[in-house]
């Protein structure tokens, strides 16, 4: 426990510490429990899934290896005295059976029905998919003497039972019961699970790697239906904070839980207590949940950013006594801060920070009107205080600033304050308050607050961290839903209006340019905080392209070379243009599927620069990125941007059916041996289904109606009006269908020029055919750009119309250095452009 009695103006603080002899039970007055969703469930979520990929990529990849070490398995098994493994077949049976009718006859017993209605559709998930999975991923990874070793042997019933459908049932059911049930019982139920599992493979009635898998989809199908429809919270009780409260020396008359809105997510329970003696306390109680909470926040931190400046991982009781510190630390510095009480543990693995309570809003709760000039000023003084001696508060928001009737304001919630914090810690505290006030009262007035009260020189140290990743998460989503709103009023003035490459509003740079203009600050380049960027993740991707897809292709090198010297070199250099065509099709494309004007050059060059990142991504994933983050910072709307760029793939795919189709039915009538054939998809039914349970999951949980609301709804009304607005002109609907339909043509007139250049003679509708039957083979190879799969389609084009093999080939080659491999360094200069210009 620890005490904190100030000698200076804190006599409410001593006076909340007093004696508990004598008092009554304290009143405790709590709001309803509701279900939520925790981050422990999450954690559990993702650690099952990368156990469930890495087995499925062990039975897939390695499926030799897998049969072999499971077959060794297997015979160790069958050494087993044969009445032994009956014995344990038998146990595990008879666990098996009675410990599914124990739990339902308890349940029903206590009449316990929340429990029910997590633990049977989780049991049903992990079944449905541990059966998909065994019957489609793992089958051929199993030994081919199993299951006939099973023959002649069993317990209760066949030995074969329980599968491992079953034990992803009971994984995913003990994994949904665990919220409603102890510590103690939760560790039973899933050594039960395990050891079930673990003697069935000693039995050989499961292959090891089912039973792994089958534990690991269990885990992820319980842990899924926690997070759709919530579990009770992991936190104290609050008569155990009662308790605490009591024990620790403080009598406490009442205890009164804040309603759900006004506690904050992350930052524990807060309560409101009044002593015996009419002091009042604002009591934040921290468990488990914020402790797994903190731990996924510092690994999202350590995984994106390059220097975190986290303090190490911390218990509850730790993280109490670390804010409470804090907060006598930031009271000396002279800032206006909580007046701190004491730190204590509660009952079940929780602490509480208790705090002087007086009447206060926090500053985002306040109006227009009330937030005035002195009241921001005062909050920048203090913060003046904490800079000055290196205190970084790390969570400087408006919501944790507290101000009283009088106008006197003071910080709160240091739980992640850090002593000797470092420039990037000091700088983006000054950054978030600055962002997060800006966006109440716009920028000027902010900068200005914020100059009276810090001085020139400490504003100043905040222009390198005025970017998004300085900003913790709820002020950067803050700062985002406020440019969007300026994009959206923008966007809406003028029906139609030009765009601006680079133009999207941004409160960050507007933040910058006052900073600069009213403090005389010299422009300064923003902190480099990302670990990863994209110049290194392009390094990564761009080497494993080199390693597995173009040293391979190297081979064919010398043949090109070879084919070069015999080549029509006029029509070569007629090719070469080809390359630049195919951009500006590109361009009109995009400029058909957006209401709004686009700028040529600028939009060329995203064109070019997402040709790049198709060669180094599949299926054309970098390209649709690229051109997303183009539009956005144009100032289209992310639901605009999406749509765009959903159109450009559909009018691709639908365009490339229409010219299949001419081609072939125009080919077919001149040769008889051009016919196409693309069977059905195998999974479809599975796609189909996956997709209407994921559809009954969100309309049926109140979880995923609130997604629906707040995030699907509001998607589709901006790709509504999008394409509404593309319908209503029709010199959008020309351009799309123009660039549509001219990618795929230019690219057979390339293919028609290479072929003639190198001596081939084939007619223009045949080209086009095989073309466009490679092209359909190579979309469906999971390599960017088609990356040997068309090359090898052509070829076998080519030479089946009657093409010398000698000829295709080099033709072939040829037409692909000219339209792909001359994009990789025109791409890559185009994309350094368009990022140095602040496009992307």
């Amino acid at each position: 426990m620890i005490k904190v009695i100030e000698d200076h103006g804190s006599q409410s603080a001593s006076d909340a510490v007093g004696t508990s002899e004598g008092s009554s039970a304290p009143v405790i007055d709590v709001p309803p429990r509701r279900a939520v969703r925790r981050t422990a469930d999450l954690w559990r979520l993702l650690v099952s899934l990368a156990s469930l990929v890495v087995t499925v990529l062990l039975a897939v990849a390695t499926r030799d290896v897998a049969r072999a070490v499971q077959q060794g398995l297997l015979s160790t098994a069958t050494a087993l005295p044969p009445a032994l493994r009956d014995g344990l077949v038998g146990t595990v049976q008879v666990v098996a059976m009675l410990a599914p009718i124990a739990a339902v006859a308890v349940w029903s017993v206590r009449r316990r029905v929340d429990p029910v209605l997590r633990v049977v559709p989780a049991a049903a998930l992990g079944a449905l998919v541990a059966w998909a999975l065994t019957h489609l991923a793992l089958v051929r990874s199993r030994p081919d003497a199993w299951p006939q070793v099973l023959v002649g042997r069993g317990g209760l019933v066949q030995a074969g039972w329980p599968s491992a459908v079953y034990l992803a049932a009971c994984a995913a059911a003990a994994c949904a019961a665990g919220p409603w049930l102890g510590a103690r019982r939760r560790r039973v139920l899933w050594t039960l699970t395990f050891a079930c599992a673990a003697l069935s493979v000693a039995a050989a009635g499961v292959v090891p790697l089912d039973a792994v898998a089958a534990l690991a989809v269990g885990g992820a199908a319980g842990s899924a239906v926690l997070l759709l429809a919530g579990a009770p919270a992991d936190r104290p009780a609050a008569q155990a904070v009662a308790d605490a409260l009591v024990v620790s020396g403080v009598p406490v008359a009442t205890l009164r839980e804040l309603p759900a809105d006004e506690q904050r997510p992350g930052e524990g329970t807060v309560y409101r207590a009044e002593t015996t003696a009419g002091s009042r306390l604002a009591v934040r109680v921290l468990a488990a949940e914020d402790h797994n909470r903190d731990l996924f926040h510092r690994l999202a931190r350590r995984t994106l950013l390059r220097h975190p400046a986290d303090a190490t991982a911390q218990s509850p009781l730790g993280a109490a006594e670390h804010e409470l510190l804090m907060l006598v630390f930031a009271a000396r510095t002279g800032a206006r801060v909580d007046e701190p009480v004491m730190a204590y543990p509660v009952a079940g693995g929780g602490a509480l920070v208790a705090t002087v309570e007086k009447d206060a809003r926090p500053l985002s709760a306040l109006t227009d009107e009330e937030m005035t000039d002195h009241v921001l000023i005062g909050v920048w003084t203090s913060v003046a205080r904490l800079q000055e001696h290196r205190l970084g508060h790390r969570a400087l928001r408006p919501e944790h600033v507290l101000v009283e009737p009088g106008g006197e304001s003071r910080l709160s919630a240091f739980a992640r304050a850090q002593l000797n914090a470092p420039p990037e810690v000091l700088g983006s505290d000054i950054a978030e308050l600055l962002a997060t006030t800006a966006v109440r009262i716009g920028p000027q007035r902010a900068t200005a607050c914020a100059l009276a009260g810090l001085g020139p020189e400490l504003l100043a140290t905040a222009l390198p961290y005025l970017q998004p990743l300085a900003l913790m998460g709820p002020a950067r989503r803050e700062v985002a839903r406020y440019d969007q709103a300026r994009a959206r009023a923008a966007r809406e003035s003028a029906r139609r209006r030009t765009l601006r490459a680079g133009g999207r509003p941004s409160l960050l740079r507007d933040l910058s340019d006052e900073v600069q203009t009213v403090g005389g600050a010299q422009p300064v380049p923003l902190a480099h905080l990302a670990r990863f960027t994209w110049k290194s993740a392009l390094g990564l991707v761009g080497a494993f392209l080199v390693l597995h897809l173009v040293l391979p292709q190297l081979a064919n090198a010398p043949a090109a070379v070879d084919a070069l010297r015999d080549a029509n070199w006029w029509w070569v250099l007629a090719v070469l243009p080809v390359t630049f065509v195919s951009q500006a099709f590109s361009t009109c494309l995009q400029w058909g599927t957006i209401p709004d004007r686009l700028p040529f050059g600028p939009t060329y060059q995203v064109q070019f620069a997402s040709s790049f990142l198709n060669r180094i991504t599949p299926s054309n994933v970098g390209g649709m990125a690229l051109n997303l983050r183009y539009l956005q910072k144009t100032g289209i709307e992310t639901g605009a941007a999406t749509a765009s760029v959903g159109l450009q793939s559909l009018a691709g795919a639908v365009s490339n059916a229409v010219v299949a189709a001419v081609f072939f039915a125009w080919a077919g009538r001149r040769h008889s041996g051009v016919h196409l054939d693309l069977p059905a998809s195998r999974y479809l039914l599975w796609a189909v289904a996956l997709a209407l349970a994921a559809g009954g999951l969100l309309a049926f949980t109140p979880p995923g109606r609130r997604f629906l609301h707040d995030k699907v709804w509001p998607f589709l009304r901006a790709a509504g009006s999008t394409v509404t607005g593309i319908a209503a002109e029709p010199a959008k609907v020309v351009m799309g269908v123009t660039g549509a339909l001219g990618l795929p043509l230019i690219q057979i007139v390339g293919l028609a020029m290479s072929l003639h250049a190198l001596g081939g003679d084939l007619p223009f509708v045949q080209v086009g055919a095989v073309y466009m039957a490679a092209r359909l083979i190579a979309n469906a190879a999971p390599v960017p750009g088609g990356l040997g799969a068309l090359e090898a389609g052509l070829i076998a084009g080519l030479t089946t119309l009657g093409v010398a093999a000698g000829a295709a080939t080099s033709a072939v080659l040829v037409y692909r250095l000219l339209t792909f491999w001359l994009n990789v360094p025109l791409g890559a200069l185009a994309l350094s452009v368009v990022r140095r210009r602040g496009y992307v």
